[in-house]
């Protein structure tokens, strides 16, 4: 008859049959089919009548020593993304000598986690190991959590720059407004790729400095799509459609982004019928795409070409829904909204989301003397007060 033990392996258990008696055997441990077979070698023990299965676990110290550097910076950055952050700080401390990497990856797991300041303590340590790359997360992880001006502290106290911190600066100003700031900064730089010139280009011409916006384009030494992107979606903001045209004609390639770029200036500008003829041109579509024309036939009151193409749509997700749901309130239809809210509820696809639930309760409002509306808004509130997770937009 034969027993078994296990193996323990990073969560996974290997069973491999042996005689029912007592004995010790060395095997070689296998921590991850991607590492090379450890070197050192573990014992084994079982019990006699097999009835217990012998554990094998891996001693923490092996983690830590200096030959393993590697394999801890492995773990530690995937028990970050994992939002395990206090583990991956646990074995962080158990490290003899931990590299950069390792005090980069700590750094940002903790950033990743929200714990800015716990994330600035390790920062700020004499020991510790930084590069660029550390003092570029830190700046970034600033910029994330709305602390512009201990981002810009930080940003000046860089030992070293490279094109990448004064881009991570520049997006942070601009991400706050700090529309001035982050043209000082681009003009100080000591050298600019692509994202740059892209960076300051989409800034200006989102918050309507749409000449300055233009004048750098011109003057950018390259572009790829996203600047002809950025460029064409300022112009058709500011009403400059036809501009936003001849650049869009301009493009040497183009992808799915810009044709969505151009199609919803032309519905913000009231011209569906070329948004359509250019929707229907289109090589590819993702669901933007189909979102996009649907939400500006909505706007302009065309419901009945909305609800023809929403009606078309392969895979609708919880902005389609929302959106068709939305045009029918507005339009006075409560009870066509509420029908497509009961169609989106029969569905194995798309949650509804805080907007949702905010279009189908100004139906039901409207529909307060119908039983149906009466039901619905008895379990919408329920929802809305019970279940504080919404899937987002």
């Amino acid at each position: 008859m034969l027993a078994f033990f296990r193996v323990v392996e990073v969560g996974k258990f290997i069973r491999i049959p042996f005689s029912n008696c007592v004995q010790i055997i060395t095997i070689p441990l296998l921590i991850n089919l991607k590492l090379l077979l450890r070197r050192p070698r573990f014992n084994l023990y079982h019990s006699i009548d097999g009835s217990r299965s012998a554990k094998i676990s891996m001693p923490r110290k092996d983690f830590t020593i200096d030959g393993n550097v590697a394999r801890c910076n492995w773990m530690i950055t995937s028990l970050s993304k994992d939002g395990r952050i206090m583990e991956a700080r646990r074995l962080f401390d158990e490290m003899r000598d931990p590299d950069v990497i390792t005090w980069t990856s700590v750094i940002s797991g903790f950033i990743k986690c929200g714990m800015i300041e716990e994330a600035r303590r390790l920062f700020d340590r004499v020991d510790a190991k930084k590069n660029v790359v550390t003092w570029i997360a830190m700046v970034g992880g600033y910029i994330r959590s709305n602390k512009i001006s201990e981002a810009e502290k930080l940003f000046h106290e860089m030992p070293n720059k490279n094109v990448v911190s004064w881009n991570t600066m520049i997006d942070g100003y601009a991400q706050n407004g700090g529309i001035d700031s982050a043209m000082y900064l681009f003009e100080k730089m000591p050298e600019r790729n692509v994202v740059s010139w892209n960076t300051i280009v989409s800034m200006l011409a989102q918050c309507g400095r749409i000449e300055e916006a233009r004048k750098l384009f011109d003057r950018m030494p390259e572009r790829d799509v996203i600047s002809w992107t950025a460029m064409i979606a300022g112009l058709s903001k500011n009403g400059r459609i036809d501009e936003a045209r001849l650049l869009f004609d301009r493009m040497r390639e183009r992808n799915v982004v810009s044709w969505n770029a151009m199609i919803t200036g032309y519905s913000h500008n009231s011209r569906l019928d070329e948004a359509l003829d250019l929707f229907e041109k289109m090589p590819e579509r993702d669901l933007p795409s189909w979102n996009t024309m649907i939400t500006g036939l909505i706007q302009n009151g065309d419901l009945r070409r909305a609800r023809k193409l929403f009606n078309a749509v392969p895979k609708k997700n919880v902005i389609s829904w929302t959106t068709m749901i939305t045009g029918y309130v507005q339009e006075g239809e409560s009870e066509e909204a509420l029908k497509i809210f009961s169609r989106m509820l029969s569905t194995n696809g798309a949650k509804p989301n805080q907007g949702t639930f905010v279009s189908v309760l100004g139906a039901c409002s409207n529909l307060a003397g119908l039983g149906e509306g009466q039901q619905i808004h008895q379990i919408v509130s329920k929802t809305v007060y019970q279940d504080s997770t919404f899937e987002d937009c």
